[in-house]
Parts: C-alpha cells; sequence; structure tokens
C-alpha cells in the first residue's frame, strides 16, 4: 500500500507542475495537449485512490484510520487539480479569443461614406401610405372637431344673449312670472343639451383616436 500511495502522490505532483506548464501555453494546440495529458494521469490517481480504498480495508486497525486520511487527502488533490485544469483551460480561451477579436478588429479595413441603401417591399410601401392617410384623416377630424366645438361656444354665447334680451322684452312687455320660469326652464334645457353636445363629440373623438392609435401600432 505505502508502494501505490508513494507512486499516487508523485503523480499528484506531476499535475501540479503540468499546471503550471498550463497557464504558459502559447496557444490552444498545445494547451489541449496539456490537458488532454493532466486527464490521462488524473484518471490514474483515480484508480489508484480506488485501489487504496480497498488496502485501507486490510490495514491493521491502529494504522487504519491514519491510511484513510492519506486516501481521502490524494482523493480531495485530484478534484482540486482537475477543478483547477477546467477552470485554467477556460481562461486562457477567453483570452485567446479577445486577443483574436482584438486583432481581427485591428485589421478590419473600414470605407468611409459607404453608401446605404434601403429596400421597401410592397407591403411595407402600404402600410406606409395607409399610415399616411391615416394622418390625414385625423389632421381632418380634430380640425372639423374643433370647428364644432367653436361653433357650439358660439351658439352658447347667442343663447345667453338671447336670455338677457328675453329678460328685458318681458320687463317691458310685463310677462307674468309663469312665463318667465317657463322661459328659464327652456334656456335650462337647452343649457343641458348644450353641455351633452360638447361631452358627445369629445367622447367621439377619444374613442376615435384610440381605435386610430391601435390600428397605426398593428
Amino acid at each position: 500500500m505505502e508502494v501505490l500511495y508513494s507512486e499516487t502522490n508523485a503523480l499528484v505532483g506531476q499535475v501540479q507542475s503540468n499546471l503550471g506548464i498550463l497557464e504558459n501555453s502559447r496557444d490552444e494546440a498545445e494547451a489541449q495537449k496539456i490537458i488532454q495529458s493532466i486527464n490521462e494521469v488524473l484518471k490514474v490517481i483515480e484508480r489508484n485512490c480506488n485501489n487504496l480504498e480497498f488496502y485501507v480495508g486490510k490495514e491493521p486497525p491502529n494504522r487504519r484510520r491514519t491510511a484513510k486520511c492519506k486516501v481521502d487527502q490524494l482523493k480531495y488533490d485530484c478534484q482540486s487539480l482537475s477543478a483547477a485544469a477546467s477552470n485554467i483551460h477556460t481562461k486562457l480561451l477567453s483570452r485567446w479569443r479577445a486577443i483574436s477579436e482584438r486583432e481581427e478588429l485591428l485589421t478590419r479595413r473600414f470605407r468611409p461614406n459607404e453608401p446605404t441603401h434601403l429596400t421597401l417591399d410592397d407591403s411595407e410601401i402600404q402600410l406606409n401610405d395607409r399610415l399616411h392617410s391615416s394622418n390625414i384623416a385625423v389632421d381632418e377630424l380634430i380640425s372639423h372637431g374643433s370647428a364644432v366645438l367653436d361653433q357650439i361656444r358660439s351658439q352658447g354665447f347667442n343663447l345667453r344673449g338671447v336670455r338677457r334680451r328675453i329678460a328685458d322684452i318681458t320687463q317691458q312687455l310685463g310677462l307674468s312670472s309663469t312665463t318667465l320660469r317657463f322661459i328659464q326652464r327652456r334656456i335650462s334645457e337647452d343649457k343641458v343639451v348644450f353641455v351633452v353636445g360638447c361631452i358627445f363629440v369629445l367622447l367621439f373623438m377619444y374613442v376615435f383616436y384610440r381605435y386610430w392609435k391601435n390600428y397605426k401600432i398593428i
């Protein structure tokens, strides 16, 4: 058992030396050879550790615990070396990739002021035309709505003027209070119709705008 343990421990030292060589490898081809050699040695170490575990069971009780600790340490070293080799290889690949990309960028030739060509198919052209037509339609709708609101506003001013004139005429004619209340109620109803009309126009413009916006997104 002692001979096998010494051989396995020497293999661990060999892998540690190969890790130092791996870190200084110049290219991926060289690193691949070193990685392959390290993996082969690690397989031998793992196989020896399995044999050592078998021999530990045959050791005398007073030496069995010490022998088991040595074998466990070898197994731990084997796992650590395998992880270290993988990490070193990954870092080297990343470094070489970055160097290759930098060299490619430095050697690339750029042509200033190269013309840019944009190609549009028929569907894109039709979509652009529909969007342009929609914009024109919305502008016309907004203009029409503004005109309607201005007209309603002017009618409201006219109603207030009519109310004042009616009040003056009724005072001159001496109409009864019942007639005046009827006229005032009619004016109030006209005012309600005016407010409802304004709300309806604004609601219609909002609904049409939301519909047009969703259609434009689609």
